[in-house]
């Protein structure tokens, strides 16, 4: 197995409980009984769980098989311990109402985001707390937009993973209905018109992967995207809402305000990336539900749409069971800025970020607080990232620097950064892109103590030791990739060998991941694996039955080289040291005492 952290890292937390639990641990028969599951479910060995329970298989994808997923869910009720209701009370198709999402503003707020096809239509948001009368209103706005059809991404054409019998998600019949603008009845003397003899001939009728900027039909429009802040609401608070003309009503907890810490609620973040619309998708998004996490955290590449349009609608759709009923912060990716040659106009539109209520200048970049915890967003490689030797240093840099200089490590002594491609990836597959990034800012994070990292990017799971600059350093960053929720492009499933020192754990399958904050020193971090893929028996493309994986039997995805990967869980604890990593206490800001201190329970 990979080489353990260093012991000042390190919580083995199964058969040596730290002393900052041990207090708290009591005799009772319910605490030994406690103890005594743990013990069988969780056989720790270099930071390495080997049970779990897993999340039902589902297979949805067009877009109808997306909504007829959703009504599923929504028959069903709710879901986890909590009770909370997973999709709306009525059935989403048919509703003026679609693709409901929730995001987060400024201290009070969350933001209502949902789509109608008709204009005109009412932007207000209705709500109250859960079990009362929605009697609040929120006022919104509307808006729209246009992209040119820029469907670039080879694997449109010939998927590497499909739930569709490898059949592509653009077919030439469906673009050539674009591309042959000769059907509209132009004369052939217009500079617009072309005609397509055959469907095939259309793709080879498109100019860098994009429709002609003169073709009429060549541009998508988008439906009209309703905005709402919803505001004055209370911490740690059930709330219901209902957009005035729907006819759904949904459900959300807030998270707790910044600082504030509850015995026995502490802060869980649900973490996925590169998301897609297939049935590993849908799978994995109801493991991040069943989680039950206070805020999902998306590290960039949404729908895979790239440059075919409508998907966007597909995923907004099938996720909207977890986004309108868990709050979520996110960041872009290359599939939302370069595929498809977006610039990120969709995912701006339809996934906004509080980066004015946090100082920002730029919708990419932005910060935000919830609990014991600071999140950094950022843009990463997709924006420029000079830093201070330049001459001209970079808005994300000085944004990054000035934000994790105004930190106060007594009210969130964790501090995150999420951006979408790695800088420690041991993966073949997008290897060292992000260098540049890195050589500019990892100084930078590593002087202000940053706790965790969080990328996507590669279609596996990755989990670093705290490094810097490659070397293990327990004052350094623990870095995370997880770009494993399942999108067509199939799993990055070759890895480079040996396993480099500073990789605690890699695996290729497909899974979601939840970050546990119990108190300033002690975070537990853990990915749970939803999905083992193999090829078809036509050996052409990936697939999975919506059977290898949950049902707890051992499996790996076929190709997959690394040691871990019949893995069905990584779980860690993470723990601040202070006292050895000064970076991790900031200057003036050093925690003072154990006032934010909350026992670690037993994880069952």
């Amino acid at each position: 197995s990979s080489s353990r952290p260093s012991d000042a890292c390190r919580c083995n937390w199964i058969f040596s409980l730290p002393p900052c639990i041990m207090p708290r641990l009591s005799t009772s028969p319910a605490h030994l009984l406690l103890l005594l599951s743990l013990a069988n479910v969780l056989a720790v060995e270099g930071g390495v769980t080997r049970q779990v329970q897993r999340p039902p298989a589902a297979v949805p994808l067009k877009h109808a098989e997306a909504q007829q997923r959703v009504r599923e869910l929504s028959s069903r009720g709710k879901s986890g311990a909590t009770g909370r209701t997973l999709a709306g009370t009525v059935d989403a198709a048919e509703d003026l109402v679609q693709q409901v999402h929730l995001g987060l503003g400024g201290t009070g707020e969350a933001v209502v985001t949902f789509t109608t096809w008709q204009r005109g239509l009412s932007s207000r948001v209705l709500f109250g707390q859960s079990g009362g009368a929605l009697e609040q209103v929120a006022e919104g706005q509307v808006s729209t937009y246009t992209t040119r059809i820029c469907p670039t991404n080879w694997f449109l054409r010939h998927p590497r993973m499909s739930t569709k019998e490898g059949n592509p998600d653009v077919s030439s019949e469906a673009l050539a209905r674009l591309v042959n603008t000769s059907r509209l009845g132009l004369p052939s003397s217009s500079l617009s018109y072309k005609f397509i003899a055959q469907a095939s001939d259309a793709w080879n009728a498109l100019e860098e992967g994009c429709t002609r900027y003169k073709n009429p039909l060549g541009y998508y429009q988008a439906p009209y995207i309703h905005t709402a802040v919803l505001n004055g609401l209370k911490p740690r608070t059930s709330y219901s809402y209902r957009p005035e003309v729907g006819n759904r009503t949904f459900s959300f907890t807030t998270p707790p305000v910044a600082g504030a810490i509850e015995e026995g609620k502490p802060l869980k973040l649900g973490v996925w990336g590169d998301v897609g619309i297939t049935n590993v998708s849908f799978a994995v998004m109801q493991s991040v539900f069943a989680s039950e996490p206070d805020v999902a955290l998306l590290v960039g590449d949404y729908s895979y749409a790239d440059g075919w349009s409508p998907k966007w609608e597909t995923f907004g759709t099938l996720m909207e069971p977890l986004m309108s009923s868990v709050a979520s912060l996110g960041i872009p990716g290359n599939h939302e800025i370069a595929e498809g040659n977006y610039q990120g106009i969709d995912w701006l539109h339809r996934y906004p970020q509080p980066y004015r209520q946090s100082g920002s200048e730029s919708p990419l970049f932005y910060s935000y607080e919830t609990g014991l915890v600071h999140v950094l967003g950022l843009p990463g490689s997709y924006a420029p990232t000079d830093n201070a030797t330049a001459d001209q240093p970079s808005p994300q840099y000085l944004f990054a620097a000035e934000d994790l200089s105004k930190v106060d490590r007594r009210r969130t002594p964790w501090v995150l950064v999420m951006f979408h491609t790695p800088w420690y990836n041991s993966n073949e597959n997008h290897y060292g892109e992000g260098l540049k990034h890195q050589w500019d800012m990892e100084e930078l994070l590593y002087r202000h103590g940053v706790d965790v990292v969080l990328s996507g990017h590669v279609h596996s799971y990755e989990r670093s030791h705290p490094v810097y600059r490659y070397e293990a350093d327990p004052c350094g960053a623990t870095h995370i990739v997880i770009g494993d929720a399942g999108n067509y492009e199939g799993p990055s499933n070759s890895w480079k060998e040996p396993q480099p020192a500073w990789s605690a754990f890699r695996e290729a399958s497909f899974g979601s991941g939840l970050l546990t904050v119990y108190n300033a020193t002690h975070a537990q971090w853990e990915w749970q694996r939803v999905a083992c893929v193999s090829h078809a028996k036509d050996g052409g493309y990936y697939s999975w039955d919506g059977k290898l994986g949950p049902d707890g039997t051992a499996c790996s995805t076929e190709g997959d080289n690394s040691m871990q990967r019949a893995e069905p869980v990584d779980a860690t604890m993470l723990v601040r040291d202070t006292t050895a990593c000064s970076n991790r206490a900031s200057a003036g800001r050093r925690l003072a005492s154990p006032s934010v201190e909350m026992a670690v329970p037993f994880l069952v």
